[in-house]
């Protein structure tokens, strides 16, 4: 049989639409945070802000050593979340120095900090997820490009952000520093509360901090690491893996020579995972091909009738020499129109044994 392999793969590409579904703009809200501590500190000002016309914002006036300019930013518990579905936190993070402009300490260092605290349990306990410090002094803007995106780790189990999750802001970057935070919390979680716990000790210290949202994001009912396909003794081999499976029921395997698909292009039906957040192979031997190149594509469905497509990939089943007959089980030569197993004679004398 002809190794050779013409391959080639083209996925279909979802896009996952996010619905904002809890919001603080500080203009206007439906999930009011508050600081935990109102100090002299820790306020609402109108020198920058993302939407007109404030933001919140904790300011520091100590010497660098203080141990008194740091507050929550709470965020009171939401419940009702749909535990099939997945959330993210997010909100916008900037540093400026408007308290004191002129201040040796002013900007963010070392022992400044914004940590996002995560409680899954009404409130009862918290665990850090997520941190970003300041570096020597740094200052950046709103209009700052810089991203943090962070997957919270599904159990809430560790005690404290570890150190691959604590983000440093850049020095004198006030273009590329992390204003774009987010965290990505699993499916699973019915209710969510957060803190912001904000860290200042010195004069012109400042965090700046607007538009929190909790977003919904729709699950991929399937992520797909890839889908290939080869010609062997046996039969044309498909493997596909998956990194992820929400609700996903069967795959209906197609094959084509035209590259066009329809109903009659389904040969074989392989049931789903379901639910799986870990790699998972699939395959099929196709032993019915046809000679020339076959096509093939897989077809996902959900358990609620939904369904992406992937592929086509082609598998090069051409033979080289002449098609000189076609016999049956019992030797009787038959035309291309029978059924059943069937055995292609070249002129080369390659046998190729199919079913149809």
């Amino acid at each position: 049989m002809n190794k050779l392999t013409l391959l080639f793969v083209c996925i279909t590409a979802f896009a996952r639409t996010q619905t904002v579904i809890y919001y603080d703009y500080m203009e206007t809200w439906n999930w009011a945070g508050l600081w935990w501590t109102p100090a002299l500190t820790a306020n609402w000002f109108a020198n920058a802000s993302v939407t007109p016309t404030e933001s919140a914002v904790i300011y520091g006036l100590g010497s660098g050593t203080s141990g008194n300019e740091q507050d929550w930013y709470s965020l009171p518990n939401v419940t009702g979340l749909d535990a099939t579905k997945q959330y993210q936190f997010r909100f916008r993070l900037a540093s400026y120095t408007f308290s004191n402009a002129t201040a040796s300490s002013r900007g963010v260092d070392a022992a400044d900090y914004v940590s996002v605290q995560v409680s899954t349990n009404g409130g009862v306990t918290y665990v850090t997820e997520l941190r970003i410090t300041g570096n020597s002094n740094a200052t950046w803007p709103y209009t700052s490009t810089g991203v943090v995106a962070h997957v919270a780790n599904g159990t809430f189990t560790n005690a404290a952000a570890p150190a691959g999750d604590v983000y440093t802001a850049p020095a004198g970057a006030t273009t590329t520093a992390p204003t774009f935070i987010s965290l990505s919390l699993p499916a699973g979680i019915t209710q969510v509360a957060v803190d912001l716990f904000c860290r200042v000790n010195a004069a012109g210290e400042e965090w700046w901090i607007d538009n929190i949202e909790l977003v919904e994001v729709p699950a991929l009912p399937v992520e797909l690491m890839s889908f290939e396909g080869y010609p062997t003794d046996q039969g044309n081999l498909l493997i596909w893996k998956t990194a992820t499976e929400h609700n996903s029921a069967y795959y209906l395997i197609e094959r084509s020579q035209t590259g066009e698909f329809g109903e009659t292009s389904v040969i074989s039906q392989k049931t789903a995972a379901g639910w799986s957040s870990i790699e998972t192979t699939y395959s099929h031997v196709d032993i019915e091909f046809r000679h020339g190149i076959n096509y093939y594509q897989i077809t996902q469905v959900d358990n609620d009738g939904q369904y992406k497509v992937y592929g086509p990939i082609a598998i090069n089943n051409t033979i080289s020499g002449k098609l000189i007959r076609i016999i049956n089980a019992l030797g009787q030569e038959v035309d291309e129109t029978a059924t059943g197993i069937l055995f292609e004679i070249y002129e080369d004398g390659t046998i190729k044994q199919i079913r149809r």
